[in-house]
């Protein structure tokens, strides 16, 4: 979209003999840090949200785990979704408490569902008034509803292809709508919620151009929904109609954007990866960037 209200900007790129994804940004409670992930490294990062062009710094490592989507409770706890395997995954919600030791300490919140499974691949999360966690799961292909109050997850819907990406709308401090990325079917869904832990399907997308791709979902401070998807950040109405788009900046590869996070009602992050394409087809992979977008009016 050649009149696009989007802008982009490299601001930082993670680079070696290895794969990465950077994923899971999100905003600390007092606005200072963007949290992120390099997924593959287990790796969680800081980037300082008032000079988001300063290096980020490293601030927790998963030895041998996969860790994406983060979200801040209520708490001030930091909750993280992690998993280990590729064939025959495991996987938990996990907690960390960034303020009493370094490097934090993580803290298994919870690893099986109400019918005794283990999650797989627990993927994004949302967390709501209660700090209880709406959050996907790749591999079971359910949406799942964690109450901390219980030791186990409930599936509350089922009903998808590749669960991905998750945000939820406040109607002032509560949860009233739920949106799911279903990267299967390329397309979001919205739900409302009537209940904590009980969701109404309401309406869905139309199915955006990159296959198997829409992944993590933002609202911003005007209420717009931000879409990351394999080829463009797309911005829709809450009724997810596309009303902006525009792509991430290019160079070797092909840059996809992962997930995003607002900083302030202008600005906000990107993170991506690299796919190989057929003049790269290796490089891409050992390279993931991090961007800062912006809204131009």
């Amino acid at each position: 979209m050649s009149n696009s209200n989007l802008e982009f900007k490299c601001i930082w790129s993670s680079m070696s003999d290895n794969k990465h994804l950077l994923e899971g940004p999100a905003l600390s409670p007092d606005g200072s840090q963007v949290y992120f992930t390099d997924c593959f490294r287990g790796t969680i990062y800081a980037l300082d949200a008032q000079q988001p062009e300063t290096p980020p710094k490293k601030i927790f490592s998963y030895d041998s785990l996969y860790c994406n989507g983060l979200q801040f409770l209520n708490s001030g706890k930091l909750a993280a979704c992690v998993w280990k395997g590729l064939g025959s995954p495991r996987g938990s919600l996990q907690e960390l408490d960034l303020g009493t030791s370094n490097p934090p300490v993580p803290r298994i919140r919870v690893c099986h569902t109400t019918t005794n499974r283990r999650l797989k691949h627990p993927n994004d999360l949302a967390v709501d008034e209660q700090d209880s966690i709406y959050f996907t799961d790749m591999r079971r292909k359910k949406v799942y509803y964690h109450d901390p109050a219980k030791k186990q997850a409930q599936a509350i819907f089922d009903k998808l292809k590749k669960p991905n990406g998750i945000e939820l709308e406040f109607d002032v401090d509560t949860a009233r709508y739920l949106y799911v990325a279903d990267s299967g079917n390329s397309k979001v869904l919205k739900f409302e919620i009537i209940r904590p832990g009980e969701i109404r399907f309401l309406t869905e997308s139309n199915s955006l151009p990159g296959k198997n791709a829409v992944d993590g979902l933002a609202l911003s401070p005007a209420g717009e929904l931000f879409v990351a998807e394999r080829d463009e950040v797309y911005v829709m109405d809450t009724d997810l109609n596309i009303i902006d788009h525009a792509p991430l900046p290019q160079s070797v590869g092909r840059t996809i954007p992962s997930n995003i996070c607002f900083i302030d009602e202008k600005t906000f992050v990107v993170t991506s990866y690299r796919m190989p394409t057929i003049t790269h087809p290796t490089m891409p992979l050992k390279k993931a960037e991090l961007f800062l977008g912006t809204i131009k009016s």
